[in-house]
């Protein structure tokens, strides 16, 4: 399950649940009660029926003095348990009282207690699971319009793809009768539309090759060529030592080429774009416009501006993952942003 999908599954999942428990405790308390009540009541008759013939040992028996306060026929919480008052026979000034043991009562109260919280439990458990499944139907709707939006991105720049490839094409001959500037700017968009196929050719990539030789530094310094002619303004810094690493060069090449233009695409006018290769590290540092929740950022379809499609930095941190490449984000709002890469 996707980041998005979980999001959403918990969110609704606990917007469902919780009202469902706080409900079935309303419930649940006031069954507590009105069976509660019902004990009691039924312990009421049966003292009444002691009063009879004072047969049995499940009540003690006292003759107390009429007390007006006392009312006759109901059921008292006293130090002795429960007790219940009773004229007697005879018309004198005295009531008897009947008590029902308070350990009596305590074991009568706590295998009703048991029963309800085994009750409760089964309750429980029947509305998680009833909350589950509403939050997995409720996701549907939601995974069917991301699929379908998946499939049109998809469809769309693969049909971009062949025009892209055949401006690409006609460009390089173009160049043979003359080199303008005009073939080169028609050039590097061309290359921007086939930069955004290969990104989405790599949306799920669950398993790639790692069997090349590939170097780091070859691949920054073609980045690097590049964005400098859609960027002039951006003043670009290189510290590179040779890294040759064994992976797959059109992954690097993915995860390279979404940092470095997203660190071009978000800086600050003539602004700065450090590379560095130290030792195992790749650093990619800009001062751009920072990154407001870097939690976030690797998650699809994230976006703090209104510029791309939020499908860049998801797909790197799918590659880094297949990859083996761990990467760490620092940020600061209008600071920048500094992006580590650590090959194995």
């Amino acid at each position: 399950m996707k980041n998005y999908e979980k999001k959403s599954f918990f969110t609704t999942l606990y917007l469902f649940f919780i009202p469902l428990l706080l409900l079935s405790s309303v419930v649940l308390y006031m069954y507590h009660q009105d069976k509660i009540n019902d004990i009691e009541q039924n312990i009421l008759y049966q003292m009444k029926d002691y009063t009879f013939d004072f047969k049995g040992e499940k009540f003690t028996l006292d003759i107390i003095e009429n007390d007006k306060k006392k009312q006759l026929f109901k059921i008292y919480h006293c130090k002795e348990g429960l007790c219940a008052y009773f004229q007697t026979a005879s018309t004198g000034p005295y009531l008897l009282k009947v008590i029902y043991d308070k350990n009596k009562y305590k074991k009568v109260y706590n295998e009703f207690l048991t029963d309800i919280f085994k009750f409760s439990f089964i309750i429980l458990f029947l509305l998680f699971l009833l909350s589950i499944a509403f939050a997995i139907y409720s996701l549907k709707p939601m995974k069917e319009a991301l699929y379908l939006l998946e499939n049109f991105l998809k469809d769309i720049i693969h049909d971009l793809n062949t025009p892209a490839t055949s401006i690409l094409l006609n460009s390089k001959l173009l160049r043979k009768r003359g080199d303008f500037d005009e073939i080169e700017r028609i050039e590097l968009s061309a290359k921007s539309i086939a930069s955004l196929y290969k990104n989405l050719e790599y949306m799920t990539p669950n398993s790639i090759n790692k069997d090349e030789n590939i170097s780091i530094e070859e691949i920054i310094n073609e980045k690097v060529e590049v964005l400098q002619k859609i960027y002039p303004k951006i003043k670009f810094i290189k510290d590179l030592n040779p890294l040759i690493v064994q992976s797959n060069k059109n992954g690097i090449d993915r995860i390279i080429d979404n940092l470095m233009t997203n660190a071009c695409k978000y800086n600050k006018k003539n602004g700065q774009l450090s590379i560095k290769i130290h030792e195992n590290q790749v650093i990619i540092e800009d001062t751009g416009i920072g990154i407001k929740d870097t939690k976030k950022v690797f998650q699809r379809y994230y976006k703090e501006t209104d510029a791309g499609l939020g499908i860049g930095m998801s797909i790197v941190k799918q590659l880094c993952e297949v990859l083996n490449i761990n990467i760490y984000i620092k940020s600061e709002i209008k600071k920048g942003t500094q992006v580590i890469l650590v090959f194995p």
